[in-house]
This record gives structure tokens, sequence and C-alpha cells, in this order.
């Protein structure tokens, strides 16, 4: 696969996460932002820094952001910019736009405009928060749809010490385990077997339906 090119408009604190993630892939990212002092922090991590106004479609161009394979608008704090910035960049001929939105309204609009994506990324982290408040044996909860989650949890006590193939998992619980990690910087690893022993330290990671999440408290009361 080629490396790809993504296009961040905005480096405030939403744009620059994704900034820092993504400096850890094999791709070169774009960025504009109208204050210098964004772009100088995150200089060594950009393969193309300018200081500009996102609604400025020449500037855009002359940044390389038709060359880009998706392009995440990252500033919520106006919507006209948010609605030029999608037209521009579908102008530009970029495939992929996300944008951020701060309300279900201007999500609504940004998506009629021609966002291929919108997220609410405070909504999104309130649900997060919440969920650790009411689940806190899980460790992170990633929805895939309104049906299905990505969960991290440590194994109930009642699992200690036995192997997966001992624990109905799949038949009982509805889970099906993708994986495990020792830390939680590590990487997962999916390479479980029949034969893995669950420990306390370990996180396991799993995909399972919302029903089944709620009615388990988070995966905390398993036995």
């Amino acid at each position: 696969m080629s490396k790809r090119t993504i296009g961040i408009l905005g480096l405030g604190i939403f744009g620059s996460s994704i900034v820092e993630t993504l400096k850890n892939y094999d791709c070169d990212i774009i960025a504009v932002d109208n204050q210098e002092g964004h772009i100088n922090a995150l200089t060594q991590h950009l393969t193309q820094g300018v200081v500009g106004d996102i609604t400025d479609f020449e500037l855009l161009q002359a940044a390389g952001i038709d060359t880009c394979d998706a392009v995440v608008i990252a500033t919520g704090s106006s919507l006209e910019a948010s609605v030029l910035a999608i037209m521009h960049c579908k102008n530009l001929g970029v495939e992929a736009v996300v944008a951020k939105a701060t309300t279900t309204t201007t999500a609504e609009v940004l998506l009629k405009i021609g966002a291929d994506e919108v997220i609410t990324p405070e909504k999104e982290m309130g649900i997060a928060v919440a969920k650790q408040v009411l689940f806190p044996n899980t460790t992170d909860v990633i929805p895939i749809d309104q049906y299905l989650s990505l969960v991290e949890f440590f194994a109930p006590e009642a699992w200690l010490g036995r192997k997966l193939i001992d624990v109905p998992l799949r038949q009982k619980y509805q889970i099906n385990l993708v994986g495990f990690r020792v830390a939680e910087s590590s990487r997962i690893n999916t390479k479980i077997t029949a034969d893995y022993i669950f420990k306390a330290d370990e996180r396991l990671v799993a995909i399972t339906d919302n029903q089944t999440f709620d009615r388990f408290d988070g995966l905390s009361r398993l036995t």
C-alpha cells in the first residue's frame, strides 16, 4: 500500500491530538492553521505546515490539500468556516472529508453540505466517561455502531487461571475475544489460542453487542 496523505485543517486541541496520533503511522501530514504557533509546535511531525485561513481555496490548493487521500476539518468554532472548508476540499477532489461538529444540528448541516463523516468529540468523550464511571472494570469502550462495541476489560476473578477453551465466551456471554495486551501502552496480541490462560494483569479486547455489555454491567459481573 502506498503512503497516504492526510490533511488536518485546524490545530487546536482536537486537531493537534490527531497529528500526535498520525505521527506513529507511515503517512504524510499536511496541516493548515491560522496561528503560526500551532504550526511550529507540531512542525517536526508535518510534511507541510501552512499558516493561513482554511476558508481560502487558493491557499488550500497551494498547501497541497488536493493531494490528500483524506482531510479532517478539526475546527468546530465556526459553522461558516467548516462549510466553506468542506466545499473547497470536495472541489479539490478530496475523496474522504471528516468534519468536527459541536451539535447535532451542525452535524446534519455538514453532512448535507458534503462531509463524508461528522464526529462530535465532546459527545463521544462524554459517553466514554459515563461508561467508565458506570463500569469501572472496563478500561475502554469504542462504539462500532448502534449494536456493537469494541471493549477492553480485565478478566473477572472467576476466569483467572482458566483456559480460554474452558470459558464459554460466545455461548454464554455473546463475547468474541479478539486479543489481549499486557499493559495499557502495549500492542494488542491477536494470536490468542484456545490454551490462553486468563491473568489478572492482562487486558482483554473483545467485540460484544451493547445489550450484553449493559446486562453484565460493563462485563464486570461475569461469572
